[in-house]
């Protein structure tokens, strides 16, 4: 399959310059024990990471006790999540492949998540394989989670340009938007202690009845949309994220 040349560029190369790549934040453990009862893990449950980048929540759930696989194609970003999972101490499996064809057998996981990593192919087709490869390695019953920007609030309060500094990163960010189906193009330019350079980011918006019907048409049941792991209620026109819970239903 085929990977957009600028996800090798920004994943590998601009997100280790414009973003810290820390242990587990006290908010991020939080977070992973709600995650944990949205998925109605068990102590024994395996999960997998899809998207799991420098490994921070694979690293938090498996703290809790889960033995989970991370999933990911930057290699940069493995070898960070693999650093992690050694100082901590914690069950984690790391993988490098494409979401698109997980390297994991069929039915071998009681949930997965899909964080913030969702949106970045060049076609609706592609996104929705994804989801279908989410649903091949759980297993009957198994819970899917996915976090990802709310397209309907960026979309009606678009903003052209940003600019970031964070921990000695300063960062400017212009956007174009193209339409049918909507799709957010990012200019980066990162400056500091930890490199500089230019990049490209492609982000496809959606909205959350796109991304329901998405679900549903791979075979996922969704039972739970909130604006954050605290039970939130999600707000179309004013949430900044959207969290999804998806079901593989039992055996017809």
């Amino acid at each position: 399959m085929t990977t957009p040349d600028w996800t090798r560029e920004y994943f590998e190369r601009g997100y280790l310059q414009r973003w810290v790549l820390p242990a587990p934040s006290g908010r991020v453990r939080i977070e992973a024990g709600g995650l944990c009862e949205l998925l109605q893990l068990l102590s024994t449950s395996r999960v997998i990471d899809i998207g799991c980048g420098h490994g921070t929540y694979a690293v938090a759930l498996a703290e809790r006790g889960h033995e989970v696989i991370g999933v990911d194609f930057a290699a940069a970003l493995l070898d960070r999540a693999r650093r992690l999972g050694v100082e901590l101490r914690t069950r984690t499996h790391w993988l490098r492949g494409d979401m698109r064809r997980l390297p994991l057998r069929s039915e071998c996981a009681d949930a997965a998540v899909l964080m913030d990593a969702f949106g970045f192919f060049d076609t609706d087709e592609e996104h929705e394989t994804v989801l279908r490869e989410a649903r091949r390695v759980l297993t009957t019953g198994g819970r899917l989670a996915l976090k990802v920007v709310n397209g309907g609030s960026v979309l009606d309060a678009f903003r052209e340009t940003d600019r970031e500094e964070r921990d000695g990163a300063v960062v400017s960010i212009s956007r174009t938007l193209t339409l049918g189906p909507p799709r957010m193009t990012e200019r980066i330019i990162v400056s500091g202690s930890r490199g500089s350079g230019e990049y490209e980011r492609r982000q496809r918006l959606f909205r959350v009845d796109e991304l329901v019907g998405a679900l549903e048409r791979v075979g996922l049941s969704v039972s739970i949309v909130v604006a954050s792991l605290d039970g939130t209620r999600f707000e179309p026109t004013v949430s900044s994220t959207m969290w999804i819970i998806g079901q593989r239903p039992g055996r017809e």
